[in-house]
């Protein structure tokens, strides 16, 4: 299987005690075949949810076992363009969603998610969404 982002979405579903299997099982399976890229935002939207210092703690130190994967160069510049392209598209959807696409794209990754927003920009854009 080849790269995957997974959105906070799928994330918090993920941890959820009645997620659903399959969701769970294919977390699980990214994650210990190595094919998981972590972007600093979805690191700091996961984290910034924790309840405690504790969960905090625990969950940052998992969290380093994943590749990290940063933003680089004239990022913006083409974030600027990619989001200016779907607007005029009709694509109206939070800019950070916007973000973790372009990300998607620029790594050759697919996005598993449980928001909407990223089927819209899939309809628009090269982005590859994963079950």
């Amino acid at each position: 299987m080849d790269k995957v982002i997974i959105d906070t979405s799928a994330w918090i579903e993920s941890f959820r005690p009645q997620c659903d299997r399959g969701l769970s099982n294919l977390v699980k399976n990214l994650i210990i075949k190595g094919n998981v890229l972590l972007p600093g935002i979805i690191k700091t939207e996961l984290l910034r949810g924790t309840k405690n210092k504790r969960e905090y703690n625990r969950l940052n130190d998992l969290l380093k076992g994943l590749i990290y994967l940063p933003a680089q160069g004239e990022f913006w510049e083409r974030l600027s363009e990619f989001s200016f392209e779907l607007f005029r598209k009709g694509v109206v959807v939070p800019l950070i969603d916007t973000y973790i696409a372009l990300l998607c794209i620029e790594n050759d990754a697919s996005i598993l998610h449980r928001d909407k927003h990223f089927d819209l920009i899939a309809q628009k854009s090269s982005l590859k969404v994963l079950f």
